[in-house]
């Protein structure tokens, strides 16, 4: 083999490899556009060639990733659940040395500094929450009701509709309408401050209603 082979050699592999890594690329900007539009537009009001569009990739390459506008609204939904049960499973840990009120707090804490981070599974589910539909179905099999047995086995609760809805509209809709929030109090409330302040308000309150619950 001479010198002057090596190096071409040495840099095949970076070759080979590029295409996939495009298509990793490709697949994830197609992903955080459809997750962009289907919170704010809705399912039946976004077409394959708005998301490409939004994505600025090339028309078909949807289809060519995912196959179907359906099995890319999947994907999209399984993308924002996967963020939401990381962070699940980080304070899962963090549970056993607390006593029930604490953890009812730690819980509720990062519910609402993950809707913070991102606003747009709230806004997704709103979006899907309004009409029966197999979208329906898929998000609450497959992610609703499995998330509320862990939390009774976490938190030793179980949820109410009342208590339910309690956590989810004030822990998640202020930063769903975070423009209407800035306009009418001149507060950004994404920003640090009022995040920390937010969620523990929530978690007080939320607390608060399970002692009572407790009590009776």
């Amino acid at each position: 083999m001479s010198l002057t082979e090596a190096p071409a050699k040495a840099d095949q592999k970076p070759r080979r490899r590029a295409p996939q890594k495009r298509a990793e690329e490709t697949r994830e900007v197609l992903l955080e556009a459809g997750t962009e539009l289907f919170s704010s537009l809705g399912f039946e009001g976004v077409s394959l060639r708005t998301i490409e569009t939004q994505a600025g990739v090339q028309r078909g390459l949807v289809a060519y990733h995912f196959e179907t506008k359906e099995a890319f609204w999947k994907k999209v939904v399984d993308s924002v659940f996967a963020q939401l049960m990381e962070r699940n499973a980080q304070v899962l840990g963090l549970m056993d040395a607390l006593p029930r009120r604490e953890r009812v707090k730690l819980y509720v804490t990062m519910f609402v500094r993950f809707s913070a981070d991102v606003p747009q599974l709230n806004r997704l589910m709103v979006q899907e929450g309004k009409t029966p539909s197999w979208r329906m179905d898929y998000i609450t099999d497959t992610y609703i009701r499995p998330m509320q047995d862990n939390v009774r086995a976490m938190l030793g609760i179980d949820f109410d509709p009342h208590g339910y809805y309690l956590l989810v509209g004030a822990g998640a809709f202020v930063f769903s309408v975070e423009h209407e929030c800035k306009k009418v109090f001149g507060v950004d409330p994404r920003s640090d401050e009022f995040v920390n302040q937010h969620a523990a308000m929530v978690a007080e309150i939320i607390a608060n209603r399970m002692d009572e619950s407790s009590d009776d």
